[in-house]
């Protein structure tokens, strides 16, 4: 019951790390492609798992491609788990919105 409980004070945190200056970056960049190649309505679902792998991928390489860190794995404990879930929620609704400007974009060009 506690991991339910303390997931929301969570995702406001991991929300607010998300505007940190490259990870916003990665994140816009991420929703963006992902919420064009969206088909239709029900790849508004999959989509995001999808787009949470890449995120929780890029989080990894990055240090090792910007600041020459070692590669490090990170560890498949519970914080990994609540990082995967507040992103799936994020590229989540970010997908959706892109999805649904692109539709309301293609309706009006036809």
């Amino acid at each position: 019951m506690h991991i339910i409980t303390s997931f929301s004070p969570y995702f406001v945190g991991f929300v607010h790390s998300l505007l940190v200056s490259p990870t916003y970056i990665y994140v816009a960049v991420i929703a963006l492609f992902f919420g064009l190649i969206t088909k239709q309505f029900a790849g508004v679902i999959i989509i995001p798992v999808v787009a949470t792998v890449v995120f929780l991928a890029v989080q990894a390489v990055s240090p090792v491609v910007l600041n020459h860190a070692a590669l490090v794995f990170p560890a498949f404990d519970l914080a990994l788990a609540k990082t995967a879930v507040a992103s799936y929620i994020v590229f989540l609704v970010l997908d959706t919105v892109v999805f649904a400007i692109k539709k309301l974009v293609l309706k009006i060009i036809d």
